[in-house]
């Protein structure tokens, strides 16, 4: 894992988002006048007991899956009683070692990470105490009263015990979370990172779905080289409910459940989460203070969420081919392993991959495996009606400088082996229809391929060693050998391939491309069909984000009164960015059509300001229409970063002026 690219990560999104994550109030509430006073305001003193000063034993801390809610409830009222202790943390189950983390337990039982799982249901009294025994601190708690409050403090101190008493009024997912160092959501990276919990709300008379999961992302982030304190320590983890990759809950599933979950984001960095191989539901999303349930005809597609600090999602999907799959962050940082394993372990032997997943992928990582129903007939592949070869390739020889690599699409002749297109040629596939791709390895280091955002089969999905169903699994593309995927999507729209393979290096260098779907009958015009596609690439030997493989994008020319199609593709190593549509100085306006490939339901189909956060891996579809003269741009704004890259949009009456 990269120092500076972690920094970079925490930095870029307090500059660029950080409206998004107001600092708390820590003001001290004082303690009630008188108990109707208390139960007015929703706080409750309750006497703390003078602690001797010594330092509490370490204990282990216990991974919490969130399959059991804490408490008990007696009379419609749900009682939890928490204490914030010292633990020692081992989110990857096979180190030596563990990390000394700040932690939630319920009294009586381990800390674990994330705390405690607080689920009641609608108009439930729930009573929470917090017990601080970390004894050299003052702990601030937020969110107890989940969705009551836009933010609400409770600071214990040290030894002492605080009550919490609140109606659960408004169904939704939620975050409680603490701090020692009286940190934002945004900035508490250190070890009170793991004071972090989630609180459910179900609907009245709902009882509690039991194949529902719960899933809460935490991070701790301390450098040795880092002028944070605490230093002269190393130290960087992230996690599912207490697990990193390769050590992560794995979940199985037949085809045709429904698969519903929660994701809550209780870490100071954004994350977007990215399932392959199918399509999900998006239900809801929430901010730590409020959670909005879409409604039915409002619900839309997606394959890759974007996630703010504090934020959540409620999902649902059902799985309709066997094999294995993965839902995943998709910032490289975090699913990466650090420190940095040997090439020897990360580059596996393109012929024995089975130990590849385990050693060349860690955190937010979950492994996923659907199995076909008993009795259900073996499903028939079908018959390609469309064969193509795409060629991975390398620009120039080796020679301890950056060097473009990329995708390059046959057409007629074998192209020159050192020439790459970057981004990768665009691949234009028709919906319904069955296409036969056949991916030749040129690089001098194995390679993969994964159809981001594409229903196919397992097998093809292109996580080497992991993607597949029981013996057969997929290859690493050796150098010099092929690999032929057979998909037949079953839906237009807008989708992206690229490497799954030691992508820290593949990846910036420009192994990443477009693949555009159609609708049966429909020709691609690429006069009106417009993709930008963000990402990383290597021109004249530098390595840099670009807009279409272009560091400083050239002028285009589109034509006054036509609608255009533009297709919006993050594909960036680790960065979210936000690409706004204006004219002169002023937003203009464009309209949503699409995301992640699949039609924006009509209620979503509307005119909206031309702003918008991309997350890596994430596709968005607008339309616009030039209505005027005008020289108009295309911005993409960068976390951390003072000037956007800027394609320039000269509209005119007629495209006799060549775009330069």
């Amino acid at each position: 894992m990269n120092t500076t690219v972690n920094l970079f990560c925490f930095v870029s999104m307090v500059t660029l988002y950080g409206g998004c994550a107001p600092a708390p109030k820590t003001e001290h509430p004082g303690a009630p006048a008188s108990l109707a006073r208390a139960r007015q305001d929703g706080w409750t003193a309750v006497r703390g007991r003078t602690p001797k000063r010594r330092i509490p034993p370490v204990e282990p801390v216990a991974p919490n899956p969130n399959t059991a809610p804490a408490g008990t409830r007696r009379d419609g009222v749900l009682t939890v009683r928490l204490e914030a202790r010292l633990g020692a943390w081992r989110p990857d189950a096979d180190v030596d070692s563990a990390v000394t983390v700040q932690a939630f337990a319920e009294e009586g039982k381990s800390p674990q990470v994330p705390g405690p799982l607080l689920r009641a249901s609608q108009g439930t009294e729930v009573r929470v105490t917090i017990r601080n025994l970390i004894l050299d601190s003052t702990l601030i708690v937020h969110g107890l009263r989940a969705g009551t409050l836009a933010d609400d403090t409770l600071q214990v101190a040290p030894g002492a015990t605080r009550e919490v008493l609140f109606r659960a009024t408004k169904p939704g997912t939620y975050l409680y979370w603490g701090t020692t160092s009286g940190a934002t959501i945004a900035d508490r990276w250190a070890r009170d990172g793991q004071l972090t919990g989630a609180i459910v709300i179900g609907p009245l008379g709902a009882g509690v779905d039991p194949h529902e999961r719960i899933f809460v992302i935490t991070v701790i982030d301390i450098y040795a080289d880092s002028t944070r304190p605490p230093t002269k320590e190393d130290i960087w983890e992230v996690a599912i409910n207490g697990r990193s990759w390769p050590h992560t809950e794995r979940l199985r599933y037949d085809v045709g459940d429904t698969v519903r979950w929660r994701w809550i984001n209780g870490s100071d960095r954004s994350h977007p989460m990215h399932l392959h191989g199918f399509h999900f539901r998006m239900l809801a999303k929430g901010s730590r203070f409020a959670d909005t349930a879409y409604a039915a005809n409002a619900t839309r597609l997606a394959v890759t969420e974007f996630m703010m600090p504090g934020s959540s999602f409620r999902m649902e999907w059902i799985p309709t081919r066997a094999g294995n799959w993965l839902m995943h962050c998709h910032m490289l940082g975090h699913i990466t392993p650090f420190p940095t394993r040997a090439d020897t372990l990360r580059r596996h032997d393109a012929h024995d991959v089975t130990g590849h997943p385990l050693s060349a992928m860690a955190g937010l990582v979950l492994g996923i495996t659907t199995a076909e129903r008993v009795g259900a007939a073996e499903p028939v592949p079908p018959m390609p009606k469309r064969r193509l070869r795409l060629l991975a390739q390398q620009a120039g020889a080796d020679s301890g400088k950056p060097a473009p690599r990329g995708f390059v699409l046959q057409r007629g002749a074998e192209p020159r082996a050192d020439s790459v297109d970057v981004p990768g040629s665009p691949l234009v596939l028709v919906r319904g229809e069955t296409a036969a791709i056949t991916v030749v390895n040129r690089l001098t280091e194995p390679t993969s391929v994964h159809w981001h955002g594409m229903e196919l089969e397992s097998l093809y999905d292109g996580v080497p060693g992991w993607s597949g169903t029981g013996a057969r699994r997929a290859p690493l593309i050796a150098p010099g050998d092929s690999f032929t995927v057979t998909l037949t999507p079953p839906r237009a729209g807008t989708y992206m391939y690229h490497t799954h393979m030691d992508e820290e290096d593949q990846l910036p260098a420009g192994m990443y491309g477009p693949m555009l779907v159609l609708e049966p009958g429909e020709r691609y015009e690429p006069a009106t069909d417009r993709t930008f596609m963000v990402g990383e690439a290597v021109v004249r030997g530098l390595r840099g984000s670009a807009v279409n493989g272009q560091h400083a994008p050239e002028p285009i020319t589109l034509r006054i009164g036509t609608r255009y199609r533009l297709r919006l593709i993050n594909m960036l190593p680790v960065e979210p960015v936000r690409i706004e549509l204006r004219v002169d100085s002023a937003l203009t306006l464009w309209r949503a059509i699409a995301k992640d490939g699949a039609a924006l339901p009509a209620a979503r189909q509307t005119n909206t300001v031309a702003s918008i956060i991309v997350g890596v891996g994430e596709t968005y579809d607008f339309e616009w229409t030039p209505a005027s003269l005008m020289v108009a741009s295309l911005n993409v704004k960068l976390p951390g970063s003072g000037r956007p890259l800027r394609q320039t949009i000269r509209v005119a009456n007629e495209l006799h002026t060549p775009n330069r």
